[in-house]
Formats: structure tokens, sequence, C-alpha cells
């Protein structure tokens, strides 16, 4: 075997999501897949993932999706890795492990990976990562179907156009990055002017519990005060949880009920706080997948 790293171009988008659609997950339909290498908030200059080719067939492949975005240390690159898939026959030859190191060498990026599974999270500990979460706080809406807990003043916007009147120059960018995908927006604002923009994914996990799991928020110190009452009004009537990752939360806040994440997220930062890598530029949105 020949086989070589190389960037993904241009030209390998519908071949690499043809073999993802045939050989790592035949429920991902193809189209889905070319939002590995094709997304829209891309930076023109940044590579379409990496792959490995033996004799012009591509036989393996690690997704790098790059963001810019501004942090508490200013304007910076992030990466989030997915999809790393290698034909078995080229499995134990060290090709797996070259392809993994050149889709996290840039020193100038913060790399991240919410869904790596046990095995691939020992292999990146190894490269410089560390466990950004492993847990998050639960919250329930109080009283039953239909019923309106007490949020004081809290108030829940859900039209488009008053959301956005809200947002800076930089979050209506994010907004825009992000039209037309599954997840949910609101404003939530007190009287006195305080509140945040909210950000969160719907889907159905274990006993079908619908989970709330925040993607974003632009003021945590706000959510984490009132994550209760935020729950009361953004799952009322449901058989559901508001899910908050750990790093999202503050110490002395009311913590809920802490769940353990089956399998932890992670990150090799370049110069962010923890609470900068968040969850909106990643494959769980570009899959529509579930966050674990």
């Amino acid at each position: 075997m020949a086989a070589r790293v190389r960037p993904a171009g241009d030209g390998d988008v519908d071949r690499v999501a043809g073999l993802l659609h045939d050989r790592m997950n035949a429920r991902i339909p193809a189209e889905t897949w070319r939002l590995l290498l094709d997304y829209p908030w891309r930076p023109p200059e940044a590579e379409r993932g990496w792959l490995v080719e033996d004799d012009g067939e591509i036989v393996g492949f690690m997704g790098t999706i790059y963001s810019d975005r501004q942090t508490s240390a200013g304007l910076r690159r992030f990466c989030d890795l997915s999809s790393w898939y290698l034909m078995a026959a080229y499995r134990g030859t060290g090709i797996g492990d070259e392809l993994l190191r050149a889709g996290m060498a840039k020193p100038d990026v913060t790399y991240q990976t919410m869904t790596a599974r046990r095995a691939t999270g020992r292999k990146i500990r190894a490269l410089g990562f560390s466990i950004l979460d492993d847990s998050r706080s639960l919250f329930r809406p109080a009283g039953g179907e239909g019923e309106r807990p007490d949020d004081g003043d809290l108030r829940l916007i859900r039209d488009p156009a008053e959301i956005r009147e809200r947002l800076t120059a930089q979050e209506r960018r994010m907004l825009d990055d992000h039209h037309g995908f599954d997840i949910h927006h609101a404003f939530l604002e007190t009287e006195a002017g305080q509140g945040t923009w909210l950000v969160w994914q719907r889907k159905l996990k274990g006993e079908a519990v619908a989970y709330h799991d925040v993607l974003h928020a632009s003021n945590y110190d706000f959510l984490s005060a009132s994550a209760a009452r935020i729950a009361g009004l953004v799952c009322v009537g449901e058989k559901a949880v508001l899910a908050i990752d750990t790093r999202m939360m503050n110490a002395g806040d009311d913590p809920g009920e802490v769940e353990i994440i089956p399998l932890p997220r992670w990150y090799r930062p370049r110069d962010v706080g923890p609470r900068d890598v968040g969850h909106l530029y990643s494959e769980v949105l570009l899959l529509d997948q579930k966050l674990p």
C-alpha cells in the first residue's frame, strides 16, 4: 500500500461524501455528509478536511470544521474535528494516526470535538487535548402540563425580528450562519434589561426525554443564575429538561440535577477559556446529531 495523507479540496467533496455514506453511516444521506466539507461559514482558505488516498482511491477521512469567532481573547479560529474514518484494510498501519495528527497540526487554532469515542479520546489526550466537560446540569420545568411557573419578570421572546434587534452585529452574523438548521432561538430578559440570547437543540434521549441542550448563550452569568426559571419558560408542557454543560454554570448558583455526560467533550485551546468553546459551529448541527 502506498497510502498518503493530504488535504481535501473542492474536487473531493462528492467522493468523500460517498465514502462516508457507504462506509461510515448509510443512515446519513450523502447530501448531508457533504456539509462537513462545504458548510456555510467555512473560511475560504481553509482545507475541506484531510483524507487518505491510495492509488487515486479515497480510503479515509477526517473532517475539520473551521470557524472564526469572537472570544474573551478577541477573534480566534476554532476547528471542530469530525468523522475520523479509515477503511479496515488500512487500520493498524499507522496511517490513521498520521491522519489524526494532520487534522490538528495548526498551532494557532483551538481544536474541539464533542462526539469522540473513548478510544479516540485516549489518542487525542496524548496529542495535548483535555476534557472540556464531562457533566451537565439538568433543570426540569415546574408545574404540570400547560401550567406556567412563577418566573417573576422574566420574559421569553421568540419573535425573530425582536430577537435580532437585541443582538450585536457579531451575534447577528452567528444567527445568519445557522439559518435553516434544526435549532431554537429565544431572547430572555427582565424588566431591568438584563438577559441573554439563548440557542438550544431539542432532541429525545433516554426514555423519550426531550433534552433542550444549550448550544450558546450570550450571557452565561445570567443563564447560570436564571437556569431554573428559563427551564420553566423553554420546556413547559413536556417531559423535558434544560441541559447546560457545567462550564456554562457558575459555582454558587443552583446546579440543578448534575448528570455525567456519556462521552466527554474534548478541546485543545490556543488561548481561550472553556466558555469560548461552544456547540454552534460543529458537526452536531451539520449532521443533525444529538449531543452525547
